[in-house]
């Protein structure tokens, strides 16, 4: 099964005012949100031991037979490297994760960054609509209007 999240920034972290510095809101606010998000254990990038999340780093892929590709983002990377990503879950149980983590790098980034998805975002495949309620929970805003599908009132 190929379903995939993409994202890309439009340019390096490191030329983002406060880029480098903002990442650690990424990070502080995606373990956060892994307390809140039940029954989605994670590993490091090859599914073992615990994933790496860090002021400046990201990393993570399912726990053990869970694990598919690994989500790796980290603040320090080459432009080159963060200009197009993907992340294959094939909805695994790790899926949700992935979501809250592009979510999160879209809020703290905006237009710095575009998120796109195998899955209905907007209308919400499973590992969306989880990672959206956390996201709310987390940030107090809805993810629909951050993304522009629906305006605030």
């Amino acid at each position: 099964m190929g379903y995939t999240h993409y994202w890309r920034f439009k340019r390096a972290i490191t030329e983002i005012p406060n880029g480098v510095e903002n990442f650690k809101v990424v990070s502080d606010l995606f373990k956060e949100g892994l307390k809140k998000l039940r029954g989605v254990k994670l590993g490091n990038g090859i599914g073992k031991d615990k994933p790496i999340i860090t002021d400046d780093t990201i990393c993570f892929n399912g726990y053990g037979e869970d694990n598919y590709e690994t989500f790796h983002v980290a603040a320090n990377m080459d432009f080159e490297d963060l200009k197009f990503n993907f992340c294959k879950t094939a909805q695994h149980k790790y899926d949700p994760a992935v979501c809250l983590a592009l979510l999160l790098l879209k809020y703290v980034y905006e237009n710095d960054v575009e998120i796109k998805s195998d899955g209905d975002i907007k209308g919400g495949e499973e590992g969306w609509k989880r990672a959206k309620n956390i996201f709310k929970k987390l940030v107090g805003e809805d993810a629909d209007v951050m993304l522009g599908y629906k305006i605030a009132l």
